[in-house]
């Protein structure tokens, strides 16, 4: 009976020595969360890259936009050939703010080089380019006030498989 008596107490103060050494180490857990090393975090966000490709088809009428995007960032070839008009092609670069695609389209024409300001609104999977009154600075054609651009029906790209 003493030795049961023996045992029993051992095993009591055994339970008691673990339980006492969980509750230190929950508070030890608690210290632990509260210095967690985030070094291993990146500081930079992942650069997202995407490439699309547009098409305007109308009458004889045609135009192809191909863009790349890297987070905010823009570049891409831009050319139209419109019915009875001298055909461009060139490159385009800006920016994404949004819905809105705010670039310059530099192309060669005629045997001349120029650059002017291109502006895209994106809705439903399309491009719909602005236009509204223009005017010469810096040797680049720019809008007057972005904010009065009208994008209607005029030239609307459709999105299309990149070839």
């Amino acid at each position: 009976m003493k030795k049961s008596l023996l045992l029993l107490t051992g095993v009591a103060l055994f339970i008691s020595a673990c339980n006492s050494n969980k509750t230190d180490n929950k508070s030890s857990d608690s210290t632990s969360i509260t210095s967690i090393d985030t070094t291993l975090t990146p500081a930079v966000p992942v650069q997202e890259k995407i490439s699309e490709c547009y098409i305007y088809t109308k009458n004889r009428d045609t135009a192809r936009l191909k863009i790349n995007t890297e987070n905010e960032e823009l570049t891409g070839d831009l050319s139209y050939n419109l019915f009875e008009k001298d055909s461009n092609k060139g490159t385009i670069s800006g920016e994404v703010k949004g819905d809105n695609i705010l670039a310059e389209y530099t192309f060669d024409s005629e045997g001349m080089r120029s650059t002017r300001e291109v502006v895209f609104l994106k809705r439903d999977r399309k491009l719909y380019e602005g236009f509204g009154e223009i005017e010469e600075k810096n040797g680049k054609t720019v809008f007057k006030n972005r904010t009065k651009l009208k994008f209607g029906d005029a030239i609307v790209f459709s999105l299309t498989d990149c070839k």
